[in-house]
């Protein structure tokens, strides 16, 4: 398949894409009836903003995710309320798509002003939900890269410190949690919860049934795929489970999908064959330069790959998540067979808070 014969997906939301192209914000838009798109700013990140949406239910709304959580983001979601006939203390409740800061972030600070009770997939609830000492998590963390073959003089600028994990661990707690084919809003029976585990182990998107639409969240965006990353945190073949979960979704065929991030589009078969094909171009790159450098650890591999911005560019968090992005392809790789891991120490490695192979494959013959 040439280029020009790539499936092609269809822009809906065309004020958002002229707002991305000239990097502004979007304008709040009702979408359908009882239910609108508010953007809120992400600040110092290439997304820009979250697509927070608004469900009216009998009483009051409730948000579809909550945005990244600082001052201005909040003023966003709450002058955008207001734009629309609602204040911040109208929220019964918020609908988290996975528990991603940007998404969750803000979910606490609502439930604080509103008394709102906030909702996510048990696995994502999970995760959010443990109390370890930031020094173990750090220490744990520190192997990881290690094993996975950091340079010396590249380990200050990924290691995520304990002021960092005090931060992450303010993130707020569910206070419900929902599963695969639930209906969560009981004044709102036609959303229905779909489990699409991937990007995080509890995604989930939100079916509209009365209007034939899926807020997708950020498991299908219309311009870019979403990070699948192995890390310390996460085990087994993620992208794995992203594609299958990905594929399941054919044949849904939604009218509209709203995205987290970006603009809302149509073409759900099409974006999904795009994403398809991403994915195993990356795999082919990724054998390939095993292939050419056998032995070569997981963060050797990373630094001969194509990103966007070059390696040399991506620098610190944004290479941990490289990094941890080449992992999810070769354990991917190794899962079909492809590849096969050969630590260096020719042993697991078991960790205070992970268990991880140390990734230094080699291509099968």
């Amino acid at each position: 398949m040439t280029v020009t014969e790539l499936p092609r997906i269809t822009v809906t939301g065309h004020l958002q894409k002229e707002a991305w192209r000239v990097r502004e914000l979007p304008p709040v838009e009702l979408v359908r009836p009882g239910l609108w798109s508010i953007p809120v700013i992400f600040p110092n990140n290439p997304l820009r903003y979250v697509n927070v949406y608004v469900i009216e239910v009998p009483g009051g709304i409730v948000l579809v995710d909550a945005g990244w959580p600082v001052d201005e983001a909040w003023a966003n979601l709450n002058e955008g309320l207001e734009s629309i006939g609602f204040s911040i203390t109208d929220v019964e409740g918020v609908l988290v798509t996975h528990n991603h800061a940007d998404h969750l972030g803000l979910a606490g600070r609502i439930r604080d002003a509103s008394g709102a009770w906030i909702a996510m997939h048990e696995l994502d609830a999970r995760e959010v939900d443990f109390d370890v000492d930031p020094e173990i998590f750090k220490r744990a963390g520190e192997t990881w890269l290690i094993k996975s073959g950091v340079e010396a003089s590249d380990m200050p600028s990924l290691i995520i410190d304990a002021g960092q994990f005090v931060e992450f661990a303010k993130i707020p707690k569910a206070d419900r949690t929902i599963v695969d084919g639930e209906r969560p809003l009981p004044g709102a029976t036609h959303i229905r919860t779909l489990w699409t585990p991937g990007h995080s182990p509890g995604h989930v998107c939100f079916i509209d049934e009365k209007n034939n639409l899926l807020l997708s969240g950020d498991h299908v965006l219309p311009r870019i795929s979403p990070h699948i990353s192995v890390h310390p945190r996460e085990h087994g073949d993620p992208l794995g489970t992203y594609i299958d979960s990905l594929n399941a979704m054919l044949g849904m065929n939604p009218e509209e999908i709203l995205p987290a991030h970006e603009y809302r589009f149509s073409g759900l078969d099409e974006r999904i064959a795009q994403m398809n094909l991403h994915h195993e171009d990356r795999l082919a790159e990724v054998l390939a330069s095993i292939n050419e450098h056998p032995g070569a650890s997981t963060y050797e591999i990373s630094s001969k790959l194509t990103w966007s911005h070059g390696w040399e560019n991506t620098q610190g968090m944004l290479r941990r998540a490289a990094m941890g992005e080449t992992l999810a392809h070769i354990v991917h790789l190794d899962r079909r067979g492809l590849v096969r891991n050969q630590p260096r120490d020719g042993q697991m490695h078991q960790g205070e808070l992970v268990q991880t192979d140390a990734w230094f494959p080699a291509a099968l013959s």
